[in-house]
C-alpha cells in the first residue's frame, strides 16, 4: 500500500510549450516593468526595514510617508524614462522591424516593369525579401526545363552563394535541388510557406538511415543544400497548380519566427514571382531563338563560303551551279576545281540529312575532296585513277563521321586539250548528258596520252547513249561508280569515261530537284527536268541553269521546300 503520494515532474515537452508561452508573452516593456517593481521594492525595503527608518522619524512627524511618496514619484519618472527611451531602444533592436507591406508590392511591380533583363530583377526581388524580413539570406530556385531540377538563380547577400550562370565553378557550387527531393515534393502539396525548424532537418536524417543507398545519398545530397542555405523557411511558387521556383529564406535577425503577416506578404511577392518566372522563360525561349537564327546565319554564310563563288575561267567549258538549303544550311554541295594540267573538276554531293549536322558532314566532304585533288596534282601521285581518289574520300569520310551517315557522289574531270570526262557516280542521282545533234553516241575510240597509261584508268567503263524515242534528243545517264561514301571503309569504285563534243550540255544534280513537290503533293520528276532541260539546250549554262531553277519555283509554288536543291550545268564550248 502506497502512503507516500506519486509525484509527476512536468516533461521535456511541456516545459517547452511553458518556456514558448513566457517567450511569447513576456514582452520587453512587460520584463522592464517587472524589474521596476522589483528595484522599488527593493529600495522601500532598504529605506524603511530596522533601524534606518528612525532617524526620518525624527526629523519631521510623517517623514516615512512624504519618503514613499517620492520613491513613488522618482518611481514614476524612471518608468517614462525607460518606456520612452530605453524600451524603444531594445525593441527596435531585438523585435522585427515593422514594414509597409503595400509599398513593398508596388516597388516590385515598378520595378518588373523596368527591369532590363531577369538576372537584375530576381536580385531586386530576393533583395527586397531580405531587408524587409531582415532573415539572413534569400534564395531564389527556379524551374529547369530540360532537367525539372530546381536552379539556384539569385542569392542575397550575392557574396555567400556562387549562384552566378557565368560562373567558372557553377558546375561544382551551383545549388540544385532535384525534382525528386523531399523538401519539394511536399511543397508541391501546398499553398503556404513551409517552415523548417532545425529538428525537423535531424528527424529527416534520421528517417533516412533506414532508406536504400541510392535514395539516402541523393537525401543526404539535399539535407546537405538545406544546412547550407540555413533555410527557416520555404516559399512555394506556383502558375495554375504547377510549381515552377522555390523561394528560401534563413533564419530571422535575433532569431525572432516568421510571423503571420509575413507569410502573408510572402504568398503576395510569390504570385509576383510566379508571372516573372512564366515570362522570363517566354523571354529567355526567344532570346535563345534568336540566338539559333543568328547561329544559322552564320553557318549558312560559313557554308555560301565552302560554295565556289563563281565558274572557274575555261575555254572550252560553259559552268554554271546552283545550291539552296531548304533550312539554311543544309547537306547539299557542289564544287568548281580548276586543276593545274588543263583539266577541270565537278562535284556534286548530297548528304543523308538536313541541317547543321549535314553541313558538317558536308564540310567535311569538301575538305576531304580539295585535299585529295591537290595531293593528285602533285608528282607523287600524278598516277593516281579518280576511282582510287574517291576511295580515298570514302575512307576519310568514315574516319571523320563513323557510319552514322552517307553521302552520295558524284566527281568528274574534264580535259580541256581531248575533250574527254571521267567520272565516278558513288550513289549519286545519275547525271544527264545531253547531245547536242541527233547522232549515236561517240565511243572513245582514241584516248589522250595522258589516259593511255594502264595505271592512269583502271576499271574503265565507257558509257553508251540512249536515243530518245522522239529522235530528237539523246540522254545518257552516267551511272558509272560504286556505292555511296561514308557507310564502308573500304569500298572499290569504277570510272567512266566520255567523249565530249561542242554544244553537249550535262547536268548533275541532287534528289531535292526531281522530288520537289507542288501543293498536291506530286514530284517534278526526272521525265519534266529531261523536257525542262531539252527546251534550253541550246542557250548558255548559266540561262540554263535559271530557267531549271524558275521552273522549280513555278512548279513548288505555295508548298515548303522539303530538300535541298542543288545542279550543275556543265556544257561544252
Amino acid at each position: 500500500m502506497r502512503i507516500v503520494p506519486r509525484f509527476r515532474f512536468p516533461g521535456r515537452r511541456r516545459f517547452n510549450r511553458n518556456l514558448r508561452w513566457w517567450r511569447r508573452h513576456l514582452t520587453v516593456a512587460r520584463s522592464l516593468f517587472i524589474l521596476e517593481l522589483l528595484i522599488l521594492c527593493g529600495l522601500l525595503l532598504f529605506i524603511f526595514v530596522g533601524s534606518r527608518a528612525s532617524p526620518l522619524e525624527k526629523l519631521r512627524e510623517h517623514a516615512s510617508i512624504l519618503t514613499l511618496i517620492a520613491m513613488l514619484a522618482l518611481f514614476a519618472l524612471l518608468h517614462l524614462v525607460v518606456t520612452r527611451r530605453i524600451v524603444r531602444l531594445i525593441e527596435r533592436r531585438r523585435s522585427p522591424a515593422d514594414y509597409d507591406e503595400r509599398r513593398i508590392l508596388f516597388d516590385l511591380g515598378q520595378e518588373a516593369r523596368s527591369a532590363t533583363n531577369i538576372a537584375e530583377l530576381y536580385n531586386s526581388i530576393a533583395g527586397r525579401i531580405r531587408e524587409a524580413l531582415e532573415a539572413e539570406n534569400v534564395l531564389i530556385f527556379v524551374r529547369a526545363h530540360s532537367t525539372g531540377d530546381y536552379v539556384c538563380r539569385v542569392s542575397a547577400p550575392q557574396a555567400e552563394f556562387d549562384s552566378t550562370p557565368d560562373s567558372e565553378t557553377m558546375k561544382e557550387s551551383r545549388l540544385i535541388l532535384s525534382r525528386d527531393a523531399f523538401v519539394i515534393k511536399r511543397l508541391r502539396h501546398l499553398t503556404a510557406p513551409l517552415v523548417i525548424e532545425p529538428e525537423e532537418l535531424e528527424t529527416w536524417a534520421r528517417a533516412f538511415d533506414s532508406a536504400p543507398r541510392d535514395a539516402r545519398e541523393t537525401r543526404e545530397r539535399e539535407l546537405e543544400i538545406l544546412t547550407r542555405i540555413k533555410s527557416n523557411l520555404f516559399l512555394p511558387i506556383k502558375i495554375k497548380e504547377q510549381l515552377v521556383g522555390v523561394a528560401s529564406l534563413g533564419p530571422r535577425r535575433a532569431q525572432h519566427k516568421y510571423s503571420s503577416r509575413d507569410k502573408v506578404l510572402l504568398m503576395s511577392v510569390a504570385s509576383q514571382l510566379a508571372f516573372v518566372i512564366e515570362n522570363s522563360g517566354l523571354v529567355e525561349r526567344m532570346v535563345a531563338q534568336e540566338k539559333l537564327r543568328r547561329e544559322l546565319m552564320l553557318a549558312a554564310e560559313v557554308q555560301q563560303g565552302l560554295l565556289p563563288s563563281g565558274p572557274p575561267e575555261s575555254a572550252r567549258l560553259d559552268l554554271a551551279g546552283f545550291c539552296q538549303p531548304a533550312r539554311g544550311v543544309g547537306g547539299d554541295y557542289y564544287d568548281f576545281i580548276l586543276l593545274d594540267n588543263n583539266q577541270v573538276g565537278i562535284a556534286v554531293a548530297d548528304v543523308a540529312g538536313k541541317g547543321i549536322s549535314a553541313a558538317l558532314v558536308m564540310s567535311n566532304v569538301q575538305a576531304a575532296l580539295r585535299s585529295q585533288t591537290m595531293a593528285r596534282t602533285g608528282s607523287a601521285q600524278a598516277t593516281l585513277s579518280l576511282a582510287e581518289l574517291v576511295s580515298n574520300i570514302n575512307k576519310l569520310v568514315c574516319r571523320s563521321t563513323g557510319t552514322a551517315t552517307y553521302v552520295t557522289f558524284f566527281y568528274a574531270q574534264f580535259n580541256e586539250q581531248t575533250g574527254q570526262l571521267a567520272y565516278v557516280n558513288a550513289g549519286h542521282n545519275p547525271p544527264l548528258l545531253i547531245r547536242a545533234h541527233d547522232a549515236k553516241s561517240n565511243h572513245v575510240t582514241e584516248l589522250h596520252p595522258s589516259f593511255t597509261d594502264a595505271q592512269s584508268w583502271p576499271k574503265t567503263n565507257f558509257a553508251a547513249a540512249s536515243k530518245s524515242k522522239n529522235g530528237k534528243t539523246d540522254y545518257m545517264k552516267l551511272d558509272t561508280g560504286g556505292p555511296v561514301i561514308g557507310f564502308f571503309d573500304h569500298c572499290s569504285y569504277e570510272q567512266g569515261i566520255i567523249q565530249l563534243e561542242p554544244g553537249d550540255l550535262l547536268l548533275a544534280y541532287t534528289d531535292g530537284v526531281t522530288e520537289a513537290l507542288n501543293t498536291l503533293d506530286e514530284e517534278f520528276g526526272e521525265e519534266r527536268l529531261k523536257e525542262t532541260v531539252a527546251a534550253v539546250s541550246d542557250l548558255p549554262a548559266d540561262k540554263v541553269r535559271d530557267h531549271i531553277v524558275h521552273s522549280l519555283e513555278l512548279w513548288c509554288t505555295g508548298a515548303p521546300q522539303h530538300d535541298d536543291l542543288t545542279l550543275i550545268v556543265l556544257k561544252v564550248r
